[in-house]
């Protein structure tokens, strides 16, 4: 039955990895949607699969483990846990780091097609690797999901994801427990295992990613901001400006913030920050992932306890922010037993507390941190813990840089170019408003690209 465990915890890893493997282009960043339901996306939502439960509660114990009845139940409950770690999303402008996955090829043989899948903070092998407890020791370990392409060339490229559900050792008068290969599939919008390939649920697109969008929570000063919370280090891209962390809180309820990055500078993996775009628009703010993810290491003594995301940082300056890889609310999942019916708890988020606050407008109309609410933290996001009463105030003041039409920070003859592509009708983002009335005579026109060649060279 220990096998039935491995398998459902690969399989679990293992929609992470599909994603990854796109073209198979060897180790690197990845998502992959469904050929039946392109709009699914693959998404990390959890880490709480337990091999012990699936084999000793569900399955009914080693002894179950051979016969079809404790296997049934044993790949029901895998199946309850495979739903809850792993989501089906709707992100086609792909904003939900959980659907990015860091496809780590096993070799470098170029006919090995075995990949371990990391994401969120924890990995396939990670998920799958361990030992089910009693007077014969079965290990999991190695389990890695194998892609192959079926059809297709190019974008088109349709693939299969399968893993081997079978014990890393052979055990006297068990052998080597197998459930067979069992393939990743989109069941109406859940992650599912199936033993056929046959069907399009079964196939997959897999897209390489070389950049991901990060969607802006609040405006001010004519600038968006919102928090970020993410395993791997990452270069701001399009439209984002800057990266801050919070270095304190005074008594008054200032906070400290330092700057990180800059725009094309990089935010170091596991640093949960503050980010300031140009624009509201998600899918013109970019962020750029490099680097393979930080990850809880697989632990083969871990015998009963669900994997633990991992919690490391590459940040080596104080930081106040923190955060938190899930926020799964499906609540109270069950399963059938040898004796009836028995259930686990599939949640696992952050609840919200007084404590905590989250980035927005404060009472006094500047950008700063209020009171959290909801029930749970958003997966991916950051926030500070807050015991004062005092207001939380960020040291960004409302003003506009007179001429940064293009809202970057600088004065330059890149400001001049989307002022013109302003007035001439192509409106780009985010020349608007105030910015772009440079002589602040209320209209847009030749005066205004006149009076900001005027501010470059210094004449006014």
């Amino acid at each position: 039955m220990k096998t039935r465990r491995t398998f459902l915890l690969l399989a679990l890893a293992l929609t992470g990895a599909l994603n990854c493997m796109a073209q198979l282009n060897g180790t690197g960043f990845y998502r992959f949607s469904n050929a039946d339901r392109t709009a699914d996306y693959i998404s990390i939502a959890n880490d709480k699969f337990n091999f012990t439960t699936a084999i000793g509660t569900a399955c009914g114990g080693l002894s179950q483990a051979l016969s079809s009845a404790g296997q049934a139940r044993a790949l029901e409950c895998a199946g309850k846990y495979l739903e809850t770690d792993i989501h089906l999303v709707d992100d086609a402008d792909c904003i939900n780091p959980g659907s990015v996955i860091y496809a780590q090829k096993k070799n470098t043989n170029t006919s090995n097609y075995d990949y371990n899948l990391i994401g969120q903070g924890t990995s396939l092998l990670t998920l799958t690797t361990g030992t089910y407890p009693g007077k014969i020791a079965l290990e999991f370990t190695e389990r890695y999901v194998t892609i192959n392409k079926v059809s297709g060339s190019g974008a088109n490229t349709l693939y299969t994801a399968k893993i081997e559900l079978k014990s890393s050792t052979s055990v006297p008068f068990y052998g080597q427990p197998s459930l067979g290969t069992r393939y990743l599939v989109d069941d109406n919008g859940k992650l599912a295992i199936n033993s056929s390939n046959t069907a399009q649920n079964a196939k997959w697109y897999i897209e390489p990613v070389d950049h991901f969008n990060v969607a802006p929570e609040v405006e001010f000063a004519e600038k968006y901001y919102t928090t970020l919370y993410v395993p791997f280090a990452f270069e701001l891209g399009n439209n984002v400006a800057k990266a801050y962390t919070v270095t304190a809180i005074d008594t008054d309820g200032s906070v400290q913030i330092e700057e990180v990055a800059a725009n094309g500078e990089t935010v170091p993996a596991g640093t949960p920050v503050i980010l300031e775009c140009t624009t509201n628009v998600a899918a013109d703010c970019q962020l750029i992932p490099t680097d393979a993810p930080l990850f809880t290491a697989p632990d083969v003594s871990v015998t009963s306890a669900a994997p633990t995301a991992s919690t490391a940082t590459n940040y080596t300056g104080t930081n106040l922010l923190k955060g938190n890889y899930y926020c799964n609310q499906d609540g109270t999942m069950t399963f059938s037993k040898p004796s009836g019916t028995g259930s686990f708890n599939a949640n696992h988020y952050t609840a919200r507390t007084n404590k905590m606050y989250t980035i927005g407008i404060t009472a006094s109309e500047k950008l700063g941190f209020v009171k959290a609410t909801g029930t749970a933290m958003p997966a991916n996001k950051a926030w500070i813990e807050y015991d004062g009463t005092a207001e939380l105030v960020l040291p960004i003041e409302n003003t506009t840089l007179k001429g940064d039409v293009n809202m970057d920070g600088q004065v330059n003859v890149a400001d001049v170019t989307t002022l013109v592509d302003y007035i001439l009708g192509k409106n780009p983002s985010p020349c608007d408003g105030n910015a772009c009335d440079v002589n602040e005579d209320g209209n847009v026109n030749v005066s205004d690209v006149t009076s900001l060649v005027d501010i470059i060279l210094n004449k006014n």
